[in-house]
């Protein structure tokens, strides 16, 4: 190594795809070092090289992988120089997961879901270790309990299915550190969760950090993860590094202009909401924008959906889930009303409950049609609720998952005229290419699959799909979550400039309370099925009333690493005074 006093060091690294026509470089000759005890944060946009870097370090890339370049890792017997090692040599396998951990994206795919959860942190320690089945046991219920899992014995029997996103993500955590490795490697582990949850998971390896003196490589596309976590950063772009440097650097004085475009691209919350002392603000009522009066097109009121979890000998339900417990909100045309909180909190199932993919258990739900008339759409059924669908539309999450991957983007965007008995394939055809161009993709992108797209790309496909029924209304559901800063920009000023152009209304349900600032006209926030408060933009972030909307609110990476600093030192110091 060049430098003895580095845990890890990369020099000019390069990963290459050979494709049928060409040669892919995904990444172009990059440099990156980690010491013992700091934290890199790795930022980028999707397609960057981030996680290519983090298999390189493990040399888990693809087998169709050409690599050159090298990754030398200080271990406990010396230096080991990663590339010059077998994939699947005894080298590596004591490396990864005994000196090396990993936390993943999405734990639900990364953990097995038919062994316990204890069964798969006593198999890590099993190839790492040579202790005894109950030496085992104590130590997988240590580390459940390090990673503050409640009933950590308990909490070994249970299968990842039976946790939250939360408590999974800890689970996983749990796993990477079960042999005390020297460096952790972190690929997005806090993108699918929300404020609260991360704000957790964020303190978690940063206590886990400091307590064992780990080098971390946190890599993510939240510059206000890396503000509140990082001590050095490195921002990718397209396979190279753009730039090095302290948080203070990156974030103060960027000199790259693509870093810079990135911080500009940050969704932020107001200034008004932005005093250390927020807590302290004197709680006052929010209120309803001025638009009060005026055009009603979606009015819930004391909206229940009740889920049954449980049933005696006769089939009579003797437990439920209260899911929506009382719901109550007014949507205006042309208006955006975000709906925040928590998983699990209700969200989702509102919006479901609303468009009739469930039927509601109690409640009403009044909607205006184009035309002018209310409809009670908890009464409609048949052909009556299908073509008030025609009016209601949704764009989901992962629009990967959501569109059919055996259809080209003519049939996706075309099915929902379809379903409202279209036959004309002319008039389909023509009207999905308009759309494509309305969206900002080419026409001529009609024949290709899914696939062929990036995820902004399919996230305006979706959209397109979306409107291709001129719909007056639109559920957006965490439809920008999973997008990278710059490509979530892009969407958020197409469904600004669509909702301007076509007159939308819109339900945007998210639990980023930074970018809800910037889009909704109006906010509600939901906490186990209920909606605990309900007002407008300003007022809300200005005056929160409700305690738990406090805690949203404080739980939100800060893209302000010297704010960062002031408001975790005032957090350590009410911890000791409490």
């Amino acid at each position: 190594m060049r430098n003895p006093e580095n845990l890890l060091e990369i020099e000019n690294l390069k990963v290459s795809f050979q494709m049928r026509n060409f040669t892919l470089d995904a990444v172009k000759g990059i440099d990156l070092s980690i010491k013992p005890g700091e934290v890199v944060g790795v930022v980028g946009e999707s397609g960057s090289g981030k996680s290519l870097t983090a298999r390189a370090i493990l040399n888990l890339m693809p087998r169709t992988a050409q690599t050159a370049g090298s990754v030398k890792f200080k271990g406990r017997d010396g230096v080991v120089s990663v590339l010059d090692h077998g994939r699947e040599s005894r080298t590596m396998r004591e490396l990864r997961g005994g000196q090396i951990g990993m936390i993943f994206q999405e734990p639900m795919t990364a953990l097995s879901p038919v062994h316990s959860i204890g069964q798969q942190v006593m198999k890590t320690l099993t190839l790492h270790t040579d202790q005894r089945k109950k030496a085992l046991e104590d130590r997988a219920a240590e580390l459940m309990d390090l990673v503050q899992l409640p009933d950590p014995r308990g909490m070994l029997k249970k299968y990842p299915h039976q946790l939250s996103g939360g408590m999974r993500q800890r689970a996983m955590i749990a796993m990477a550190l079960s042999c005390n490795p020297s460096l952790l490697l972190a690929d997005e582990p806090t993108t699918a969760l929300d404020v609260t949850t991360e704000a957790q998971i964020l303190n978690l390896i940063r206590g886990l950090q400091e307590q064992f003196n780990m080098g971390v490589m946190f890599i993510t596309h939240n510059f206000g993860v890396v503000a509140e976590l990082a001590d050095r950063v490195t921002v990718m772009n397209h396979g190279i590094v753009e730039e090095t440097g302290t948080i203070d650097e990156i974030f103060y004085e960027p000199k790259a202009a693509y870093t810079q475009k990135l911080l500009s691209l940050i969704p932020r919350l107001p200034e008004y909401a932005m005093a250390d002392n927020v807590e302290a603000i004197p709680a006052q009522p929010a209120a309803f924008s001025k638009k009060a009066d005026e055009d009603v097109v979606l009015k819930v009121e004391n909206l229940k959906m009740y889920f049954p979890t449980q049933k005696d000998w006769r089939g009579r339900v003797t437990e439920q889930l209260k899911a929506v417990d009382d719901v109550s909100f007014t949507i205006r045309r042309g208006e955006t009303f975000g709906l925040v909180g928590e998983s699990g909190s209700g969200k989702s199932t509102v919006a479901r409950a609303i468009l009739r993919a469930y039927q509601p258990t109690a409640g009403t739900v009044s909607f205006q049609a184009p035309d002018g008339n209310f409809h009670e759409l908890t009464e409609l059924q048949g052909d009556r609720l299908r073509r008030m669908r025609a009016h209601m539309q949704m764009v989901f999450q992962d629009p990967y998952s959501s569109l059919n991957p055996r259809m080209t983007v003519e049939q996706l965007i075309g099915e929902p005229m379809v379903n409202q008995g279209e036959t004309n394939q002319k008039l389909i055809r023509e009207k999905a290419a308009a759309l494509l161009h309305q969206v900002g993709l080419k026409p001529d992108m009609l024949s290709r699959y899914p696939h062929a797209f990036s995820g902004g790309q399919r996230q305006r496909i979706g959209i397109a799909r979306a409107l291709v029924t001129n719909p007056s209304f639109v559920v957006l559901d965490e439809s920008v979550s999973a997008l990278d800063v710059s490509i979530a920009a892009q969407t958020i000023d197409l469904l600004r400039e669509l909702q301007e152009t076509l007159k939308l209304t819109y339900l945007f349900i998210t639990h980023d309370l930074s970018m809800i600032a910037n889009f909704a006209d109006n906010i509600g926030v939901m906490q186990k099925g209920k909606l605990v408060e309900a007002g407008d933009t300003v007022s809300f972030f200005a005056n929160p009333r409700e305690a738990y909307s406090r805690r949203l609110l404080n739980a939100v990476p800060i893209p302000d690493p010297r704010r960062a600093r002031r408001l975790q030192a005032r957090r350590e110091k009410e911890a000791l005074s409490a």
